[in-house]
């Protein structure tokens, strides 16, 4: 009972406060430092596990793009992960460009879609260099012709591939472009709050330099979360496999390569004006005889020697002899 007062000591707090001897100002407690107020709204739901392992996924596939691009466009290309954040999906269309590229891709077993936003300055950068001009990113303000656009979606078709294989590493997924838009408008691919991941990707093309982002929703990951594994994507283990090595993957890729092969009957010289006179039924004389040998050019290179028959009702050539680079080097 140490805690109660008697009636003296009341009457006399009760004086000191009217007679202004007491301070009655409330003091406010101290906050401890170095604690903040944590709002459950906006509570990550991407484990930092998750976007490590996304940022090694879209660091390899920067590298195949870059690739990629140079090879396309016939000129020097960079592609480098600038970030990977989490943000909610109205954030993320409040900071569009506009006019902006937006393509809207499936990737399965992913749920639902995802969005990859493309900046007009590397648009109109790609479209530049595809029609033979300087990769500079001019008129950036005007709208995308439909010509622009069936091209841009073209050059977007033929880099999904490139995701996949730097997704192979994870897990196996198949994308697909669905379409193009370019008013955020006709891509709310989900709800306004809800959380996504940001992969900010910059893409050099000569002094020319943009964004792209890849928007993954969190709900499209959710059912392969267990595969968001760093230690999968850096050992380059999918489902417990091994993952077959550059080497292979090239060594693949090249057998697969479609070459053009042009049988070489013989060569001749001829006049303009003979050109400009030929009619049906006329005869251009060979320097060769029917049964010597001719080459065989893979692409504009010779390779083959062989002997000129037929096979069923189409010609054949039979192979005599195959050319080595050595001895053509010597030639």
């Amino acid at each position: 009972m140490a805690d109660v007062l008697s009636q003296r000591e009341i009457d006399e707090l009760l004086k000191a406060l009217t007679t202004g001897d007491v301070d009655t100002q409330v003091v406010k407690p101290e906050e401890p430092k170095g604690i903040k107020k944590y709002d459950f709204k906006t509570a990550n739901k991407f484990p930092k596990e998750q976007m490590r392992t996304l940022n090694i996924i879209y660091e390899n596939f920067a590298l195949l793009l870059s690739t990629f691009l140079s090879g396309t466009l016939g000129t020097y290309c960079e592609v480098n992960v600038v970030s990977v954040e989490e943000q909610a999906y109205y954030e993320f269309t409040n900071s569009f460009p506009s006019p902006v590229i937006l393509a809207i891709m499936s990737m399965n077993p992913l749920e639902g879609s995802s969005l990859l936003e493309v900046s007009p300055s590397v648009a109109y950068a790609i479209l530049s260099r595809l029609f033979g001009g300087l990769a500079t990113a001019t008129g950036t303000d005007r709208m995308f012709t439909e010509i622009d656009l069936v091209i841009i979606e073209k050059i977007i078709r033929q880099f999904m591939p490139l995701l996949n294989e730097a997704w192979s590493k994870v897990m196996k997924i198949d994308t697909l472009l669905d379409r193009i838009e370019t008013s955020s408008q006709f891509a709310q691919i989900v709800s306004a709050n809800e959380t996504i991941a940001i992969i900010t990707v910059s893409v050099k093309v000569d002094d020319t330099e943009g964004l792209m982002n890849f928007c993954i929703p969190h709900i499209s990951v959710e059912p392969i979360a267990k595969n968001l594994n760093t230690r999968l994507a850096s050992t380059g283990t999918s489902y417990g496999k091994k993952v077959e090595s550059n080497k292979d993957a090239i060594i693949r890729q090249l057998y697969n390569t479609q070459l053009t092969l042009h049988a070489v009957l013989s060569e001749t010289a001829v006049t303009v004006r003979d050109i400009t006179h030929l009619q049906p039924g006329d005869v251009i004389q060979l320097d060769k005889k029917i049964d010597d040998l001719i080459s065989v050019k893979v692409e504009h290179l010779p390779k083959i020697i062989g002997s000129l028959g037929v096979k069923g009702n189409k010609y054949a050539i039979k192979i005599a002899d195959i050319e080595k680079e050595e001895e053509a080097l010597n030639e």
